[in-house]
C-alpha cells in the first residue's frame, strides 16, 4: 500500500468503501448527470446571442447523447483494465473542459465539438463506471452501497433549479465558465481519492483487513478468487465478456433494457408538452412534476438498494419495472393534478430502483471479473431504447395529434420486460452453465 493510500485510510474514520460510494455519487451528480439539465438552460441564451434555430441547438444534446451511448461500452471495457480512478479523472476533465469551451464558442461547430467532449466525459465518469468500483468494495452491503452511488443521479433535481440561476447570475457565458471550473475544482480531487478495489489499501470487501484474512485457518481460495495480498495479482471471480455473451441471461436483459428505456426516456422528454396538452396544468405545474421525477427516484434508488441486500435482485428488478410500467399507464390517462401525483409515486421510484438494481443483479449473475465490460454493453443497448423512445412518441403525436396512444404502448413494453427478467432463473446458474466455456 503506497503512502497516499495509507493517508487516505487514516483520514476516513469509517470503512473506506463508504467514502468511495459517496465520492462517486458526488461526481455523478456534479459532472456526469448535470449536463442533461445544463443543455436545457442554454437554449435561450444561445438563441439570443447567435440567432441559431432550436433545431440546430437541439442537435447539440443529441450529439452528446449519441457519444455517451457509443462510448459507454468502451468505458466499461476500460474500467476492468485500467481501474476507475483514471477514467473518472479523464471524464471530469472532458465534462468540465467541455463547459469551459462552451463559454468561449463563436460558431455552431464549436458548440458541437464541446458537447462531443461532454458526452464522452459523461460515459467515463458515469454510473456504469462508478458502480464497478463500488461492487468490488462490498459483498454483504453491495445493494445499499450501489443505492448511494445511484442517488447521485437522482439528486440532479437540485441541478434543475441551480443551473438556470447560475447562468442568469453570471450572465450566460460567465455562468457556464463558472460551472465548468467548479466541476473541475470539486470532482478531480474527489476522483483522485477513489480506489478500484479494497485490496489496494489493505482491506477486503466490507472492511475485513487483509492481514486478518491471511492469518485465518481457512484453506486458501481457489484459483480465480480474491487472494490476500493485493489486487495486482488477484483475479475477481466471474465471467469474461465473451462468456457472458454466450449466456441466455445476457440476451434476455438486452431486449428488456431496450423496452424499459424506450418508455422512461419518452416520458421524461415529452412530459411538459404532454401535460400542457392534457389540460389542468400550468407551465409551472408541469415543471414541478418534471422536477419530481429525479427527486422521487431517490426513494427507489436507496430503497431498492437496501432491499437488494435481503431479497432476490431479479424479483426486485421486476418489481421496479412493474412500478415504472404502471406509472406510464397512469400517465397515458392523466387529466388532473391528483393523477400526476399517482404517476410520480409509481414511476419515479420504479425508474430509480431499476437503475440501482441493474449493477447489483449483474454482479450476482456474472461476477466481478468483467463487470464493467458486460454492464457497458447492456447500458449501450439501453441507450438505443432511450434514443428510439422520444422519437417514437413525437412521431405518434405528429400522426394522431396526441401522445396517449404512444404512452399506452410504452407502458406495456415495460411489462414485457418484466416477463423477460423473470425468465432469467437462479442468480448462480451461470457457474454450472459456463464452467467449461473458454474465456474471451
Amino acid at each position: 500500500m503506497d503512502r497516499s493510500s495509507a493517508a487516505l485510510v487514516r483520514l476516513v474514520p469509517f470503512y473506506y468503501g463508504w467514502w468511495v460510494a459517496v465520492a462517486t455519487a458526488l461526481i455523478i451528480l456534479i459532472a456526469s448527470a448535470s449536463p442533461l439539465y445544463i443543455f436545457s438552460a442554454l437554449i435561450e441564451p444561445l438563441e439570443d446571442e447567435f440567432g441559431w434555430s432550436r433545431v440546430a441547438i437541439g442537435a447539440g444534446p443529441s450529439i452528446g447523447a449519441l457519444m455517451f451511448g457509443l462510448t459507454t461500452p468502451i468505458a466499461g471495457y476500460l474500467v476492468d483494465r485500467v481501474g476507475v480512478r483514471r477514467l473518472l479523472v479523464v471524464g471530469v476533465l472532458l465534462v468540465g473542459g467541455g463547459n469551459v469551451c462552451i463559454s468561449q464558442i463563436q460558431a455552431l461547430w464549436h458548440f458541437y465539438i464541446a458537447v462531443t467532449f461532454i458526452g464522452v466525459g459523461m460515459s467515463l465518469a458515469g454510473l456504469p463506471v462508478c458502480a464497478v468500483a463500488v461492487a468490488h468494495w462490498f459483498e454483504k452491503r453491495r445493494g445499499r452501497a450501489l443505492g448511494i452511488v445511484s442517488a447521485g443521479a437522482g439528486a440532479t433535481g437540485i441541478i434543475v433549479v441551480l443551473t438556470p440561476l447560475l447562468i442568469d447570475l453570471f450572465d450566460g457565458r460567465a455562468g457556464v465558465m463558472a460551472l465548468g471550473l467548479g466541476q473541475l475544482a470539486i470532482c478531480i480531487p474527489l476522483a483522485l481519492t477513489v480506489r478500484h478495489r479494497p485490496e489496494e489499501i489493505g482491506l477486503l470487501p466490507d472492511g475485513e483487513p487483509l492481514a486478518l484474512a491471511a492469518a485465518s485457518a481457512d484453506p486458501p481460495p481457489e484459483a480465480g478468487q480474491r487472494q490476500p495480498g493485493g489486487s495486482e495479482t488477484s483475479q475477481p471471480d466471474g465471467l469474461a465478456v465473451g462468456q457472458a455473451l454466450r449466456t441466455r441471461f445476457f440476451w434476455l436483459l438486452v431486449p428488456a433494457l431496450i423496452l424499459t428505456w424506450v418508455g422512461s426516456l419518452a416520458v421524461i422528454v415529452h412530459l411538459i408538452p404532454y401535460l400542457d396538452e392534457s389540460g389542468g396544468f400550468t407551465e409551472e405545474g408541469a415543471a414541478l412534476i418534471a422536477m419530481g421525477i429525479p427527486f422521487g427516484s431517490l426513494v427507489g434508488r436507496l430503497g431498492f438498494g437496501w432491499l437488494a441486500d435481503y431479497l432476490s435482485k431479479r424479483w426486485l428488478l421486476a418489481a421496479a419495472w412493474i412500478l415504472q410500467g404502471s406509472g406510464i399507464l397512469v400517465f397515458a390517462a392523466i387529466h388532473s393534478p391528483w393523477q400526476a401525483i399517482i404517476f410520480l409515486v409509481l414511476f419515479a421510484p420504479g425508474y430509480g430502483g431499476a437503475i440501482t438494481m441493474l449493477p447489483a443483479l449483474l454482479s450476482e449473475f456474472f461476477g466481478l471479473r468483467a463487470l464493467g465490460g458486460i454492464q457497458g454493453l447492456l447500458w449501450g443497448s439501453g441507450t438505443l431504447g432511450g434514443f428510439i423512445g422520444p422519437i417514437f412518441a413525437g412521431a405518434v403525436y405528429d400522426t394522431v395529434d396526441s401522445y396517449r396512444p404512444a404512452f399506452l404502448l410504452l407502458a406495456f413494453s415495460a411489462f414485457i420486460a418484466v416477463v423477460l427478467v423473470t425468465m432469467m432463473g437462479r442468480p448462480r446458474a451461470w457457474r454450472a452453465e459456463t464452467a467449461d466455456a473458454p474465456a474471451a
